[in-house]
């Protein structure tokens, strides 16, 4: 029953998926850095002004080369516009839709134990802000057919905040949270993985080249691979890399890398991954610190 409902689910994505791919512009997400900053209609300073934007805003910008120091921007229902690419910046890589509701919010400061919670059925990723460089959160059951955990145990000498994700499973048990190895304000927040509506606006549809990056332990957005071979390649500005695979459908699963070597300063591994099926996979990497960038291609 339960292969059958991972194939009914995967087969549900794909039709769900495909068609938002083909819809999608060629686009990335840019931060706004400047504290005001004019949007115009042509790419220069004499054109019509159509837009002011703040500093923190997100404007869609197409995948091109930019045209004289002018970035081209998308809006949905409008004609393009064009912003000076000095008052933008790239924006990280998003894992999750930032307008995803959590099914719990916690928060907290320095070492403590918190309330007890009932957690529904289901696959969550958690996703942690710490201001403090070291972090250890361990979930306790209280009741359920459910077992402890340690969900991170974080430590950069030289940082002065952490953010980091990983995947949080429950059978519907009753579970208290554990910190330890922090002095500073914490908080943190559980998301259905497994909410289609939101799958489907954000999954990544692997292809040859395609790539993801992030900095530390995180859990990626779902990405859509199809069936075949693959070569998954790992560039790493550290010298210790976990990565995890944990796919819905018939795909390899478990301990994609464990890397280390006391030596060495950056990592540059690569592996096969093999693919049954069209599957949606979540990346999960850990006891790493510094960026690092995965990137796929598809062998047959």
């Amino acid at each position: 029953m339960k292969s059958f409902k991972i194939g009914a689910l995967v087969a549900i994505l794909a039709c769900l998926i495909f068609p938002t791919l083909a819809q999608d512009e060629n686009v990335i997400e840019y931060n706004v850095t400047a504290e005001t900053a004019n949007i115009r209609a042509e790419a220069n300073t004499s054109s019509s002004v159509v837009a002011v934007v703040h500093a923190g805003d997100t404007l869609l910008i197409y995948d091109e080369s930019p045209d004289d120091g002018w970035l081209r921007i998308y809006r949905e229902g409008e004609d393009d516009a064009y912003i000076a690419d000095f008052l933008v910046e790239r924006a990280p890589q998003r894992f999750y839709p930032i307008t995803q509701e959590p099914i719990l919010e916690v928060s907290g400061r320095g070492k403590d134990v918190t309330d007890i919670f009932d957690i529904p059925t289901g696959a969550y990723r958690i996703d942690a802000v710490v201001a403090d460089n070291f972090f250890i959160l361990k979930s306790i059951v209280i009741e359920g057919d459910c077992r402890d955990d340690t969900l991170f145990n974080e430590g950069v000498f030289d940082a002065r905040s952490l953010e980091v994700s990983t995947l949080f499973i429950s059978d519907g048990c009753s579970i208290i949270f554990e910190t330890d190895n922090v002095d500073g304000d914490w908080s943190f927040a559980l998301r259905n993985v497994l909410d289609l509506d939101i799958i489907a606006d954000i999954t990544l549809q692997v292809e040859t080249g395609t790539s993801i990056s992030g900095v530390g332990t995180q859990m990626t957005m779902p990405t859509f691979i199809p069936e075949g071979i693959w070569t998954v390649n790992a560039n790493v500005d550290d010298n210790f890399f976990i990565l995890h695979a944990e796919p819905l459908g018939d795909c390899d699963s478990g301990t994609v890398f464990n890397e280390g070597d006391f030596d060495a300063d950056t990592l540059e591994v690569s592996t096969v991954y093999r693919a049954n099926e069209d599957c949606v996979v979540y990346w999960l990497t850990s006891n790493v610190d510094e960026p690092w960038e995965i990137s796929f291609e598809k062998l047959r």
